[in-house]
């Protein structure tokens, strides 16, 4: 009995320390960790972003348009870019487009699926913005389905512009910055949904990204 007794015990220590440690190796990560490279630092976002607030906020002017972020990656490039129109265009409102192309992969599908709120975009100047142009496949898709919707006029701004990955015959009309040819996250940017948070654009570690497309 006292022996059943011990060993009860002494299992009950043994899992006990594993959660202790388990719940320490979660504790001490760091989404950093997975970075490979850092390729625009957050100090450079900030100056691209500032620098395009201006310019956009002089090119809206009288105007009243209608800023459209794409779902999802583009909320965090929008949000900090509203933030810096300066001048902020008067009646200035905000519309969500969700536009999806990719699954858990690294391609287009070639296929975009596109929601938005027609009635908004009638007569409305209408700007996209979204965190990066690669193939082009889905801001021409959304642009055509905003021309046709009745939008007056129809551009497009981008955090980053990958041009390496064109599939169509469409270039944004506002760069902050070109990328080279490589799968990067954060700043909006994601693997399999992972890695948005981040607060600049970096190259995942292999490991990561393998992990993320697995999880």
């Amino acid at each position: 009995m006292a022996q059943a007794s011990a060993q009860v015990a002494a299992d009950v220590t043994q899992n006990s320390e594993q959660s202790t440690a388990a719940a320490a190796a979660a504790a001490t990560y760091s989404i950093h960790d997975d970075v490979g490279e850092v390729l625009f630092s957050k100090q450079q976002m900030a100056e691209k972003v500032a620098e395009m607030g201006k310019l956009l906020g002089i090119t809206y002017q009288g105007k009243a348009p209608v800023l459209m972020p794409i779902l999802k990656g583009g909320f965090i490039f929008a949000a900090d870019l509203i933030r810096a129109l300066d001048p902020c265009p008067e009646d200035l409102v905000v519309e969500f487009v969700s536009a999806r192309s990719y699954g858990a992969g690294f391609e287009t599908s070639g296929t975009v699926q596109v929601s938005f709120d027609a009635e908004a975009v009638k007569g409305r100047h209408c700007l996209m913005v979204d965190d990066l142009c690669d193939s082009g496949l889905t801001l021409m898709t959304v642009r055509d389905q905003l021309l046709a919707a009745g939008a007056a006029s129809v551009a497009s701004v981008v955090l980053l512009d990958k041009r390496a990955r064109r599939k169509v015959s469409y270039d944004p009309d506002f760069v902050c910055l070109d990328c080279p040819n490589h799968w990067v996250a954060g700043m909006g940017m994601d693997t399999n949904q992972r890695f948005r948070s981040m607060d600049y654009v970096a190259v995942l570690k292999p490991k990561a990204i393998q992990r993320a497309l697995h999880a």
